[in-house]
């Protein structure tokens, strides 16, 4: 996982109060989370996002995804964000779809992925938690079958 240091600032330095910016400043702490330490060569999307009027952390994290060639996904909590990744053609994520694409992937326990849920439900719109217990529900049948087959 890579974050650009404007994100860094707005997550683990200006977000210390709070319990995940704590813990997200832990597992920079940890390397758990890479700041990314190097200057982009170019501002290949600035034009457009200045015209997003995205947060620096946005606009920032748009603009490494759109020039990396092996990230997988742009994970963001911010609507206009994910519309204006969305259109640049990167593959975005709400927080809720990385949870469940942990799971997906036997990072993390569907009992887990559920008790996050439900703790960022205040951030989203009912539906999106709503859809994403769906999803986990479908997941932790596949994972449990996968388990199954197994034994």
């Amino acid at each position: 996982m890579i974050i650009v240091p404007s994100v860094e600032k707005e997550v683990a330095v200006l977000g210390a109060n709070y319990p995940d910016g704590v813990a997200a400043g832990e597992r920079i702490a940890r390397k758990d989370i890479e700041v990314a330490s190097w200057k982009l060569p170019e501002q290949k999307c600035a034009r457009h996002l200045k015209a997003y009027a995205l947060g620096d952390g946005e606009r920032d994290s748009i603009e490494l995804c759109a020039q990396l060639e092996d990230i997988q996904a742009l994970v963001t909590d911010d609507y206009l964000a994910f519309i204006a990744a969305t259109r640049f053609g990167l593959q975005v994520w709400m927080l809720p779809d990385l949870v469940i694409h942990l799971v997906e992937k036997g990072y993390l326990k569907v009992d887990q992925a559920g008790d996050i849920l439900e703790a960022i439900r205040p951030r989203y719109r009912i539906g999106v938690i709503e859809h994403s217990l769906e999803r986990l529900q479908k997941v932790a049948k596949n994972v449990s079958g996968e388990s199954d087959r197994t034994s």
